[in-house]
């Protein structure tokens, strides 16, 4: 594979897998204009996916550390509940094949796009709407409810197009759950969530015995450490964008990228 795309992909994971602009529609879309098939660089998803992982366990870090203490063993449980839909809902598509059908359908990613879009509107407006963060509820009060609605809009999220950052903040903000915590709480479910999609991938490269052609090892790498530092700096961009009420600034951006990719599928069936 040419390095240049290995660099491009691993610089659309790192930026798209926490702004809320769906990592996977994009991916999707430049494996249709690169002729990428993620099923034979099924190595180069997985390092990819574990170069974001390692970028929220190096932002979190501290915060990560405090579960060891008794305190946040609610909170964990709360992390644990609101990874339960996910969990079901992607290993499902795992087994039956169908994540394969759903990822190469761009005019469902067009439509995630225009979806995710619409739910950062709509979240910035319930923010707004919110009479000040002492009527919200801190990150250590998150209840059951909360966690499962913010977990099934996660389960929702692995459709393409559809941000999981994006659907699970929105998803927070509109139960209640105070802007901060949103982001954090998001990013706790992500751990889980990026580390069982790339341990589904390692075990379906295990069992197929594919070796790893087409990506060499140093290539490998270099995606990895990109991947790794432009999330880490994407994941901070988010958290202040949050903070500052900034998060419908991609709404638009998501607007023109879903209509774009829409009205390209039509150009195509014709």
């Amino acid at each position: 594979m040419d390095f240049l795309y290995v660099l491009i992909l691993a610089v659309v994971q790192g930026i798209a897998e926490f702004l809320p602009i769906s990592s996977s529609g994009h991916l999707s879309v430049l494996g249709t204009l690169f002729q990428f098939n993620p099923e034979e660089n099924l190595a180069l998803g997985i390092v990819l996916h574990a170069g974001t992982l390692v970028a929220i366990i190096v932002f979190y870090f501290r915060e990560l550390l405090r579960f060891l203490r008794p305190e946040r063993f609610r909170l964990a449980l709360m992390v644990i509940l609101g990874s339960v839909p996910a969990g079901v809902i992607g290993i499902t598509l795992k087994k039956y094949e169908l994540d394969e059908a759903i990822f190469s359908n761009l005019i469902l990613v067009g439509c995630g796009f225009l979806l995710t879009g619409t739910l950062l509107l709509w979240s910035e407006r319930r923010r707004r709407n919110l009479a000040g963060e002492e009527n919200t509820t801190p990150i250590e009060a998150i209840t059951p409810r909360q966690a499962v609605l913010i977990g099934l809009a996660q389960a929702v999220a692995i459709l393409p197009g559809i941000s999981r950052s994006g659907s699970t903040i929105s998803a927070g903000l509109f139960t209640g759950v105070r802007s901060a915590a949103c982001a954090e709480f998001s990013f706790l479910l992500a751990i889980p969530a990026i580390g069982g999609a790339a341990l589904l991938e390692l075990l379906k490269l295990a069992r197929n015995g594919m070796p790893l052609e087409g990506v060499a090892p140093w290539q490998l790498g270099a995606g990895f450490c990109v991947s790794a530092v432009v999330g880490y700096g994407a994941l901070a961009l988010l958290v202040k964008m949050l903070n500052r009420g900034k998060l419908a600034f991609f709404s638009w951006y998501l607007y023109a990228v879903g209509l774009i990719v829409l009205g390209w599928q039509l150009i195509r069936f014709f």
